[in-house]
């Protein structure tokens, strides 16, 4: 017997979601810099303006027209409540991560190129429609909510933890040479981080009946303050 795909994933969406999925498309490629061509091509050249320049100061050349912002991407009636018109209009109790502030810094710091390459990266071997929808289901379905976690999650990732070009790329390898490291930090962190996969904290181990690999997490193991944070935070 089949089985039965979970409502709001790919091949299970309902018109409404599907809509909201597009509009999250929509979003999440302005932000990328790919925009539409006259012949209804996709590219991913022209970008929009750069992330170091204002909102107040992006002008089209010899036109004195104002370009738009990537921090602008969503109309008036998500700013009512909000002073800043830039920044997406969310409630404290939303945003109690955070999360705004990282989107804002994302777009500051880093190129519609760097972003594309940190979203692919995420992805992986992932459906990219699955990747959107988890961060749409993550935010009940809000895709101005649901834009600002991805971004700032891409953000995190990339800048912040290296998951991908660190942790990943290195794996348990880098941390055991970082164990035998002469610097007291590095050493702590690496012997932490291996402590951590010796013990058997948790792993990954077989498949579910879907073929979808599965990762145990031995939670009585956990014991805290044995570990730093920063060690803690890398293996998970």
């Amino acid at each position: 017997m089949p089985t039965k795909i979970p409502p709001g994933r790919p091949g299970s969406l309902t018109p409404d979601q599907e809509a909201k999925l597009k509009e999250f498309w929509q979003a999440t490629l302005k932000v990328f810099g790919v925009s539409h061509e006259p012949n209804g091509s996709i590219s991913g050249t022209s970008t929009p303006s750069t992330a170091h320049t204002s909102s107040a100061d992006l002008k089209d050349e010899g036109s004195g027209k104002k370009k738009k912002s990537r921090l602008h991407l969503f109309g008036k009636k998500h700013h009512e409540s909000e002073g800043d018109a830039d920044s997406p209009a969310i409630s404290e109790d939303e945003d109690k991560y955070g999360q705004t502030k990282e989107f804002n810094k994302a777009l500051a710091s880093q190129t519609p190129e760097a972003l594309r390459a940190a979203f692919w990266s995420m992805v992986k071997h992932d459906h990219p429609d699955g990747l959107l929808l988890r961060f749409l289901r993550a935010r009940k379905w809000d895709v101005q909510n649901a834009l600002v976690m991805l971004v700032s999650t891409m953000h995190w990732r990339s800048e912040d933890m290296h998951v991908d070009d660190d942790i990943v790329k290195r794996g348990e390898e880098g941390s055991l040479g970082d164990a035998k490291s002469s610097a007291a930090a590095t050493r702590r962190e690496g012997e932490d981080f291996m402590s951590q996969i010796r013990m058997g904290k948790s792993f990954l181990h077989g498949v579910d009946k879907d073929g979808r690999p599965m990762c145990f997490v031995r939670v009585r193991l956990h014991k805290q303050g044995e570990q730093s944070e920063a060690s803690l935070e890398r293996f998970t």
